[in-house]
Order: C-alpha cells, then structure tokens, then sequence
C-alpha cells in the first residue's frame, strides 16, 4: 500500500492540467457556478489533505490563473477574427436582382426574366407569377404594382403613351375645330396660343388643388407622388430672433402669401417666383413657346396633310440632338425603324393636287426643330430642378420612386411641379409683349362677332384641358422612356389621325404609307424595348 502511494501521487500530478482545464471550462458554463461554489467550499473545509497534495493543488491554481488571464487578454481578439466567417447556409439574400451571367449564352436568352434584369428592386412573388389583385390591393397598392413590378412596369408606360397620344389628337381635332372647320372660325393663332396657355395654367392651379384634396385616397392607393406639394421649401439656417420677421401691412401680407406662401402648384403660393429657379427654366420656356405658337401658325393655314408634311422632320432632328446633346448611342435597329415610319407617313400625307402656303410650310419646318428640342430640354431641366432639392449626399437613382412617401419621392413631386409651374408662367410671360404689340387684339374686338357666344367659350375650353393633358403628362413620358421615344409617339399618331380625319376616304398609296407606318412602328417599339433591356443587364452587371 505504502509502495504504490508514491506512484499514485505522481499520476495525478501528470493528469491533473487536463482535470483542471476541464473543470474551469466547466466552471464557466451556466448553471454550474454555484454547484462548483459548493463543491470548492466543501473542498476548504475538509481537513484530510496532506500538505504535499495542498502544495500541489495552488500550483496549478496559479497556473490556471495565469491561463485565465491570457486567455482574457484574447477575448477580444476572438471576439473580431482576422477573416470574417461567412455562414453560408444562412446569408440573406440580396435586395437587388440577380444580373445575368455574362458567360451565359445566347440560347439561353429565352429563359431569361426580364422582370429581373429590367427594373430594380422587384417583387420577386409578383415577377414570378404572383397574383396580380394580391399585389395591387396588399403590396403597395397601385403605385407599388406600377412602380414595383416589371409587368406594372409595362402597363404604366403603355398607358402613358396611349394617354399623350390620345390627348395629343385630341387637342388637335379642338384647334381644327376652332381655327379651320368649326362654325366660329377664329383664324388668330398668337392670340388663340395666348390665350389657351392662360387658361391651361388655369386648369394646371385647379388640378393641383385637386391631389391636395384627394391626398388621403391616393396615398393608400400608392400614388401619394402624384399629390401637389402644399408649403414651400423650409429656408435653410432659420431660427431666432435674428430671423424675426417686422409688421407688414395688410397688402404686404397678402403679396407675400401670393409670391412665396402655401398652395398654388409646386406649393410656394399662386404666383410663385424664384429667380434662381426662373433662371433655369427660362430655355425651356423659351423653347415650350417657340412650338406651340409655331405649330398653331402652320396648323391655321395649312390642311392637315400640308401640316404633316411640314412637320416631318421632327423625328431625324430628335436623332440628331440626341446623339449630340445626350450622347446617345442608338443601334442599327432603332435607326432604321424611326426613319422608315417617318419615311412612310410621308409617303402616306403626299397629295398631288394640295393647296400649300409658304407661312405654313416655314412656321411647320422651324417649328420642327424646337418640337424634337423640347423633350430634350424638358429632362435635363427637371434634373437641374431636382438635383437643388435633393441634400448633398443623397443619390437618386434613374427609375422613378417607389409608392412610399420618401424624402427623395416628396422631392420629386416638387420639381414636376415646378417644371410645370415655371414653364407655363414664364411661357405667359414671354407672349404677353408679343400678343400686346401685335394689334391682334383691337382687331379681334372690332371684327369677330362671336366672342359673347358660348359654345365657343366651351370649345375654347375643351382645347385647354387637352393642352393641359399633353402638357401635364409629357414629363412623366419622358422621365418612364426617353425623349426620342416621347418625341417618337407623334409619328404613330399622325397615320392615325390622318385616316380619321379623311373619314377612310383616301388614295391607295396613302393607305399603303399607313399600314408600312405601323408596322415600322412596332419594329421601333421592339427595337427600344430590346435596347433598354441591354442597358440594364450592363448596369446590372457593373455593380
């Protein structure tokens, strides 16, 4: 018994790290503290070790203490590991659509989704074959099926370009009603310009009144971006009595509350005016008022066919000040398509024996050009606008905002409305020494008869309202496509307008020029659809 002591002593001093280590590690888990507590306590109390098992026991408690300091001083380091561990299994997916490979094939194209390579940031359930009512009612609403989903997507543009096209030759059969073929023909184009702008801002305040009103419905419905803003934009570095403003007369209240209160169209009052603003937007004025006097000059004094031919050139101009001014790079197939349809609808609006004026053939060439500018101009405008608006630091994107009412959809909605607002004022502004000087309305006065009868006074309105519709909602067509394909949306519309207006009595190779028309049409819009897909799957692809 003596002779194996030794021998005993000597093992469990060999095995006795391991047994500690083990015993610390278990110490730390939770729950077993307070049995540990217990059992060390026990361990104090009892009197039967011997001293060299004591002397052995706080060794390796000061061993095992420098290991617990060591071990401290790392945690850190433990805590924040050179490489970070990705688990694999668990990691989220990514908010944005997965971009197509670019060693993939071309064969494979028919399988490919463009709901997520087209639009950012979509409802993966409804591109997928989601129910479409659940996405409108549940997600979103409206807006979000519009804005949200690549076949909302779709239908919102289509229906823009059957609305501009639609209220487009809508506001052409009231202008032939009243300057050409009505019962009161009023052949005055400056001031029937003048005064259907007028009465298009008009209808622009009355409108904007309208989506404050109705604020609450359309915002459930998603489409909060479309309510007009109702106060002016917070003045920077505010506060004080430094800032406080002095007495005012009732007068001075009033003017003040008109050029920079609440309300009104882009929500700074109702005759709204900033100088830093004005200036930005006075070439597009300049340009706005340019086309539509100069088209209503050669619309008054031409037939519809001469008016066509004369305005021909619109879609080569957009080609042109695309490539120049948006370095656009446009493929073989959009090219050739907007070329040819405007090649046939020329085809189509030749007559032999037409009566043709040199006013209107030179007011419909010039008036060509500043139609193709305007889109052009239109955009880059409204991006000046926002770009003032939105905080230095915050990025906006090149789609429209989602359905939610975010800082950058509120800034947004701000600049539509006050591309609208200081186009039309300013448009008003620039016509009313020109309408003034030129004697036409003294003469208006004397010789038109009409004036107190109210029929015309309708007809004159319901030109306004279809100017408003093309005015209001050219910026949203341009801002969803581009300004070619907005400029674009007239060649299609002219065939049609040419046949019903003719009453389906026209010449073979007029019918002939229609039907080639459309298909090249189509061609266009399978082309740019295609050519927007490319660009997307490269910025995709780039990130």
């Amino acid at each position: 018994m003596n002779s194996s002591r030794p021998f005993t002593r000597t093992a469990n001093n060999v095995f006795r790290p391991a047994f500690s280590y083990l015993n610390n590690v278990a110490r730390d888990l939770p729950g077993n503290a307070d049995r540990y507590r217990d059992k060390a306590r026990r361990k104090n109390s009892a009197s039967s070790l011997d001293d060299t098992d004591q002397s052995d026991i706080e060794q390796y408690a000061q061993m095992d203490a420098s290991r617990a300091s060591h071990s401290s001083q790392n945690s850190l380091s433990d805590l924040q590991p050179a490489l970070p561990l990705v688990d694999i299994g668990s990691r989220s997916t990514s908010p944005y659509p997965r971009s197509r490979s670019a060693a993939q094939s071309e064969d494979e194209d028919d399988d490919f989704e463009p709901a997520d390579s087209i639009r950012p940031l979509v409802n993966n359930r409804l591109a997928r074959g989601g129910s479409i009512s659940k996405g409108v009612f549940r997600e979103g609403g409206l807006g979000g099926f519009f804005f949200g989903t690549w076949m909302g997507w779709q239908i919102y543009v289509a229906l823009l370009v059957f609305w501009v096209g639609g209220c487009g030759f809508g506001l052409l059969l009231m202008n032939r009603f009243i300057m050409l073929t009505g019962v009161y023909k009023f052949p005055f184009p400056l001031v029937g310009t003048y005064v259907q702008l007028v009465l298009t801002h008009l209808i622009l305040l009355a409108f904007t009144s309208l989506t404050r009103g109705l604020a609450t419905p359309l915002r459930k419905l998603g489409l909060g971006a479309a309510v007009a803003p109702a106060f002016p934009v917070a003045p920077t570095g505010t506060g004080g009595f430094r800032n406080a403003s002095k007495p005012r007369s009732t007068i001075m209240r009033i003017g003040k509350w008109l050029t920079n209160g609440s309300g009104g169209i882009a929500g700074g009052g109702l005759f709204e005016f900033d100088w830093q603003v004005a200036k930005q937007v006075l070439p597009l004025a300049i340009v706005f008022c340019l086309k539509v006097l100069l088209s209503n000059v050669s619309f008054a004094y031409a037939p519809l066919p001469v008016y066509q031919l004369a305005r021909i050139p619109v879609v080569p101009f957009a080609l042109i000040f695309s490539a120049l001014m948006q370095k656009e790079n446009h493929s073989g197939s959009t090219l050739s398509s907007a070329l040819i349809a405007t090649l046939f609808l020329s085809f189509a609006s030749y007559r032999s024996h037409q009566r043709v004026t040199p006013d209107s053939i030179v007011a419909g060439v010039f008036s060509s050009i500043f139609v193709a500018l305007y889109p052009i101009m239109l955009l880059r405008t409204y991006r000046t606008l926002i770009s003032n608006l939105v905080p230095q630091g915050d990025v906006l994107t090149g789609y429209p905002s989602s359905a939610d009412d975010s800082n950058n959809n509120r800034e947004e909605t701000r600049a539509y409305y006050r591309v609208l607002h200081y186009t039309s004022t300013l448009s008003i502004l620039l016509l009313t020494p020109i309408v003034l000087f030129s004697g036409g309305i003294p003469h208006i006065m004397r010789n038109i008869p009409f004036l107190d009868v109210p029929f015309f006074w309708l007809m004159v309105w319901c030109g306004a309202l279809g100017s408003f519709a093309v005015f209001a909602s050219t910026l949203l067509l341009v801002k969803a496509t581009s300004p070619l394909t907005a400029t674009f949306v007239a060649v299609p519309r002219g065939a049609f307008q040419l046949v019903m207006l003719s009453l389906f009595k026209m010449p073979s190779h007029s019918w002939t020029g229609v039907v080639l028309c459309w298909i090249s049409c189509l061609w266009f819009l399978v082309a740019r659809r295609d050519e927007g897909r490319t660009l997307d799957r490269l910025r995709l692809e780039g990130r």
